[in-house]
């Protein structure tokens, strides 16, 4: 496997993982009586902000995809650690951001990505023929 083959280290499954991980320490902790763990869990859209990171990172900075996670993480701390009512009072900006990343997009069109597994199937070799005969009368394109 060479390099450009090779997966980026930082990506969304790793986030994922680690974010799964750490739920799973954090809660084993609060299991054991070791620490009051739902202190932690406060903290749960700097998940979401890694994962949006990590989309970006790997689809580039026009990912819609990665800006919608941003946007969760934006709003769950907006919820989670601002004044009342200030996620009610700014929600439209969250379309404002929308708006622009897709009008951005359609300035800016990104490079398609080949799809996994859903190569072309190569075209036949010219030595491979349906025709039982080797000189047919077919027009050659």
């Amino acid at each position: 496997m060479n390099a450009e083959e090779r997966p980026p280290l930082f990506s969304a499954k790793l986030v994922f993982g680690l974010a799964v991980m750490a739920l799973g320490l954090i809660l084993m902790a609060d299991s054991l009586r070791w620490y009051d763990a739902w202190h932690l869990l406060t903290w749960w859209p700097l998940a979401l902000a890694a994962f949006g990171l990590a989309r970006l990172a790997q689809d580039g900075p026009l990912s819609l995809r990665g800006h919608v996670w941003l946007g969760f993480s934006v709003a769950g701390f907006m919820s989670q650690f601002g004044p009342w009512g200030l996620l009610e009072r700014w929600w439209p900006a969250f379309l404002v951001w929308g708006g622009i990343i897709v009008t951005l997009r359609a300035i800016f069109p990104q490079p398609k990505r080949a799809k996994k597994g859903k190569a072309d199937p190569a075209p036949p070799s010219p030595a491979v023929s349906c025709d039982s005969e080797p000189d047919s009368t077919q027009v050659k394109p």
